[in-house]
């Protein structure tokens, strides 16, 4: 965002985890934050809220038309809201991998629609979408959120190369494992099959165990707003471990990243009885 740009920002999910910590870290760097929920929630120190389902298309209309009508025209956009599916891809249905995508990959589609047409009209403005390592990784037992993130990658490096000379950028957060409770407010399929449980009980263990460790999620609220804020933004911002991960993929041979992969998530041990 240029520094003669306006200071409103849109925070898609900011209930929890990075999305709350972002909010907050915006509006005290003097940011105007509108901030999105889906349900009533306790207010957040110099955060607007704003009633929006990214789900919806009324929804995501209505609030971006009530925040400009308010505010006049957003300068920055932040797409967080998203959920985490836990299951095998065997375990997932249809209906519940297009819930995941409804959410995670066309909310995002939504909110950039909403906002990009004030942002194209004033001549500026910059678009923040997080991803996650898992948006150039895989997670086993977590198949369809990481298609999403793969999916939020190869958009948002097209929508910047395609909004660009409108004076708007797009670019990626790329947060490793982060201390949030993503993983406990996240679903689970609702069908299983017996002969992946051991695995992914191990598989699910260690994710719980990264994240408990993980990035501080205040962390990933400092990359958004350097995204945000920087005259020559990069397209992507690894946050953590991020950037050591994403050389890794880049140049370690197949074979061995896989055999690193398998042997974090424990897919290879001896299965218990």
């Amino acid at each position: 965002m240029k520094k003669t740009a306006n200071k409103t920002v849109l925070i898609t999910g900011v209930s929890s985890g990075i999305g709350r910590e972002t909010a907050l870290y915006l509006a005290k760097k003097g940011f105007r934050v509108f901030g999105t929920v889906r349900k009533d929630t306790a207010n957040l120190d110099g955060v607007e809220l704003v009633k929006l389902d990214v789900t919806d298309d009324a929804s995501v209309s209505e609030a971006v038309r009530a925040i400009t009508a308010k505010a006049g025209p957003i300068g920055g956009l932040v797409n967080n809201a998203g959920y985490l599916l836990n299951g095998a891809i065997e375990e997932t249905s249809l209906a519940e991998a297009r819930e995941q995508f409804e959410t995670n990959f066309f909310g995002v589609l939504r909110t950039v629609n909403a906002v990009l047409p004030g942002m194209r009209e004033q001549g500026h403005g910059r678009i923040v979408n997080l991803s996650s390592v898992l948006g150039f990784m895989p997670a086993p037992y977590a198949g369809l959120y990481v298609a999403t993130k793969h999916a939020i990658e190869g958009y948002t490096e097209t929508l910047d190369h395609e909004v660009r000379h409108f004076g708007v950028r797009a670019v990626l957060v790329q947060p490793d494992f982060t201390r949030t409770s993503i993983d406990h407010n996240g679903r689970t399929v609702a069908q299983t099959v017996s002969a992946y449980a051991a695995q992914k009980a191990r598989a699910m263990e260690f994710v719980q165990q990264s994240m408990k460790i993980g990035t501080d999620p205040r962390a990933v609220a400092a990359a958004i707003h350097a995204a945000l804020t920087a005259n020559s933004p990069r397209l992507r911002y690894p946050v953590g471990s991020g950037g050591k991960l994403s050389l890794l993929r880049r140049f370690v041979p197949a074979g061995m990243f896989a055999s690193s992969i398998r042997k974090q998530f424990r897919m290879d041990e001896t299965r218990t009885a």
